[in-house]
């Protein structure tokens, strides 16, 4: 099995950093520890709670499409047997992981997400713009379910049964993910549900949210001014502005494909045409390659304009986030329609991510794919390793691989 509570290496100095290194911030011991103090186990025979999130981690890993199915073939894998060592010679029913998802005790997983988080942010968090300010990228991405087995936002066409939940998500850094999860029809337009993501947070002087133009309500950005909540945005072409004085001299030429044109402090127009007497800092630049204008939005005065087109162009990060997790740890779609499962399906997959995008990071890896193969060959090698130098690990693994075998047979 692998060692979730092995002496931590001293990975803050160096750069390379192996998967069994990195599952160890995670701590045996905080899983146990949790599942006693949240009575996650109580009347539980089979499918302990701390199994039950090492194998849906694993199969975030291991499987391209996940289901109940694939999940219930991974209970029964010679390496997962192995990574999992009280479960040998066991198998189960995929009605019976079913079951268990829909009834698990769902704090276990949220304050392990939160430990994980706050674990992995003290060792490599770091404050990004020249150590000036932390940026935090706001967005919502859309997951579909059955509306006849979990109520959800009715989105386009509804014929084929099929609803969606959405996922509002702060990213923060290179990896620290927080989420909301939203099904009701309130909270299908951004105006609602990132509002509410944004304002729900704690933003401290040393930090910078960004977000895009689906939340672009006027009282809105009232409001964050005056919470002295410093963000960056970007208007419609079209929107109204009345220009109140300029706040410093653009940068000449062009950067990064850009082209200045103005920075300056203005009003802008709300609903109705009515002037909103608020000051902002509207900084305008034009891309060369096609004379597509851009205007940024920000109540922040103390960046250059070319570090706030930057800002939002930093935004960016979290649509590359989201297809990551879509296309590299199947959230496209949940194993089971019930919120519960849903719930403990997402912290597992933010848990997964973070634990990739570290390793990507400290390692050097370019690819989000390749890190996670890495990740993942390292995460089924290390408990082998383990296992046969072990005095009686041969004799283990053997009884492992005659039961997984025998269960082959017709």
């Amino acid at each position: 099995m692998v060692n979730f509570g092995m002496k931590k290496a001293k990975i803050i100095e160096c750069k390379s950093l192996t998967a069994g290194e990195l599952l160890s911030e995670l701590g045996e011991s905080i899983l146990k520890d949790l599942s006693r103090r949240f009575d996650a186990d109580k009347w539980v025979i089979k499918l302990k709670t701390v199994t039950v999130f090492k194998l849906v981690l694993y199969s975030i890993l291991e499987s391209e499409r996940l289901s109940l199915r694939t999940m219930a073939e991974q209970f029964t894998s010679v390496p997962f047997q192995v990574l999992e060592e009280s479960i040998m010679g066991e198998k189960t029913a995929h009605s019976s992981i079913r079951d268990r998802l829909i009834g698990i005790e769902v704090r276990f997983f949220e304050h392990l997400y939160e430990h994980t988080k706050k674990v992995l942010s003290t060792h490599y968090g770091q404050k990004e713009l020249s150590g000036q300010y932390n940026l935090k990228r706001y967005d919502s991405t859309m997951i579909s379910v059955f509306s006849h087995m979990l109520k959800g936002m009715k989105v386009g066409n509804t014929s084929k049964k099929k609803n969606q939940v959405k996922l509002t998500t702060e990213l923060l850094g290179d990896f620290e993910v927080r989420m909301r999860l939203f099904k009701d029809q309130d909270h299908l337009g951004e105006e609602v549900a990132l509002k509410e993501m944004i304002q729900s947070q704690a933003h401290d002087s040393g930090s910078l949210i960004v977000f895009d133009r689906g939340l672009k309500s006027r009282q809105t950005f009232c409001e964050l001014k005056e919470l002295k909540t410093q963000f960056v945005t970007r208007l419609n072409e079209r929107n109204r502005y009345k220009f109140v004085r300029q706040h410093a001299e653009v940068p000449p030429g062009s950067c990064n494909g850009l082209r200045f044109v103005q920075d300056s402090i203005v009003y802008l127009y709300g609903d109705g045409s009515k002037l909103v007497r608020e000051e902002f800092r509207l900084v305008e630049a034009v891309v060369e390659k096609n004379g597509k204008k851009l205007f940024f939005l920000t109540n922040v005065l103390s960046l250059d304009a070319q570090a706030v087109a930057e800002v939002y162009r930093r935004r960016w990060d979290i649509e590359v986030f989201f297809r990551f997790l879509k296309q590299e740890m199947n959230l496209t779609h949940f194993v089971c329609n019930d919120l519960n499962a849903i719930q403990v399906m997402i912290y597992c997959t933010l848990i997964a991510a973070m634990l990739i995008l570290v390793y990507k990071t400290q390692n050097g890896i370019r690819s989000y794919k390749i890190a996670k193969a890495k990740f993942f060959n390292e995460l089924k090698a290390g408990p082998l390793l383990e296992l046969i130098e072990n005095p009686h690990g041969v004799e283990r693994l053997k009884k492992v691989l005659r039961a997984y075998l025998k269960k082959r047979d017709p």
